[in-house]
């Protein structure tokens, strides 16, 4: 008789639970629970029982309601909160605050869902050898972009070092010694087209610079922007100001010691930027490629191309070749460097 009454019991927690899960519908029919993550460009991300992470495409679905409030942007920034309700003909309704259903929104203005205002990246890698000659190198990088309705700001930086050391002579030679940190603020007037301001630090060691900066403002058109896909194009006016170090790094090696310290140069240069980063095969890989380029009496260019493959729980693996080019170096220098990277991550 005791089990005969946890049966009804049962069945009603089983029901409790269904009823609990967010559901979104196919236009063919198909019906999948679990619960909504996100929706931005062309696909919904849902998380279900079988799977930590299940992408639809957006085109594929026909209607979707949720047991949690949601965040739902428009087209036309106007954003709402609540209750997602299933709808006809491609369309969805949004409870506020549980009191009232909005009016039929079709699917196609629907710009995201639970829109990411914070995200960001930090990766290290490095090797180690030994033998006659002990090797060392590290590499270190992080960003963040934190987004609002209609502005972005981005930070990052890097960081990197190698060095050599005779194990008999106990000499050691430095291969690599820089960093790099960046910031922008951009301002959308349009959903394509902003405004934004700029900073840019650099230090090379082995390249004589002891602090390039650049500073600026400009316009900017973003061509695609998603999480499966962002292209946007920079241009516009820079002050940049490039101190060399007094003394050259190795100098003997390079037979530059009595050359005198380097005089250093400031002064209006042209701008421009492309950011480009794209999810493939399903969200496997994520390609990317950033450079950006100053131009006045020299050209100063750094470009950063490369591939990211998701691993785990935001852990991910990072493959790029970083390139940058100073077309006036100072003597005995080269006028390009170029890095060949490797990394562990986690990414959120």
């Amino acid at each position: 008789m005791k089990h005969s009454h946890l049966l009804p019991l049962a069945a009603l927690a089983l029901c409790a639970t269904a009823v609990q899960a967010d559901e979104v519908i196919l236009k063919n029919g198909d019906k999948i629970s679990g619960t909504v993550l996100s929706k931005s460009g062309s696909v919904l991300e849902i998380k279900t029982d079988y799977a930590e992470k299940v992408v639809i495409k957006w085109d594929a679905i026909e209607t979707l309601n949720s047991s949690v409030p949601m965040t739902v942007t428009l087209k036309d920034k106007q954003e709402l909160t609540g209750l997602a309700g299933s709808g006809q003909n491609g369309t969805m309704t949004v409870k506020s605050n549980g009191v009232y259903d909005s009016q039929p929104i079709p699917l196609t203005e629907v710009e995201e869902i639970n829109k990411k205002f914070f995200s960001g990246s930090a990766n290290f890698g490095g090797g180690l050898s030994g033998g006659n000659t002990e090797r060392q190198n590290y590499h270190a990088d992080a960003g963040i972009v934190v987004r609002g309705r209609d502005d972005k700001v981005t930070l990052g930086g890097q960081y990197n070092y190698g060095d050599n050391t005779n194990t008999v002579s106990k000499e050691t030679t430095l291969n690599a010694r820089n960093w790099q940190l960046y910031g922008t603020y951009a301002h959308y007037f349009t959903p394509k087209w902003y405004g934004y301001a700029h900073g840019l630090f650099t230090n090379d060691r082995l390249q004589d610079i002891q602090l390039r900066s650049a500073f600026g403002v400009g316009a900017g058109y973003q061509f695609f922007a998603s999480e499966d896909l962002n292209l946007s194009l920079e241009a516009g006016p820079d002050y940049v100001n490039t101190n060399f170090y007094d003394f050259p790094f190795d100098c003997t090696a390079n037979k530059n010691c009595n050359l005198g310290p380097i005089s250093d140069e400031s002064g209006i240069a042209g701008r421009w930027a492309l950011n480009y980063d794209q999810f493939v095969w399903n969200r496997a890989v994520q390609l990317f490629h950033t450079h950006e380029g100053l131009v006045s009496d020299s050209v100063f260019i750094r470009s950063r191309t490369g591939f990211r493959v998701p691993i785990w729980n935001g852990i991910q693996f990072t493959n790029e070749i970083q390139v940058d080019y100073f077309s006036k170096p100072a003597p005995g220098k080269e006028s390009v460097d170029t890095r060949y990277l490797f990394s562990i991550g986690y990414g959120w």
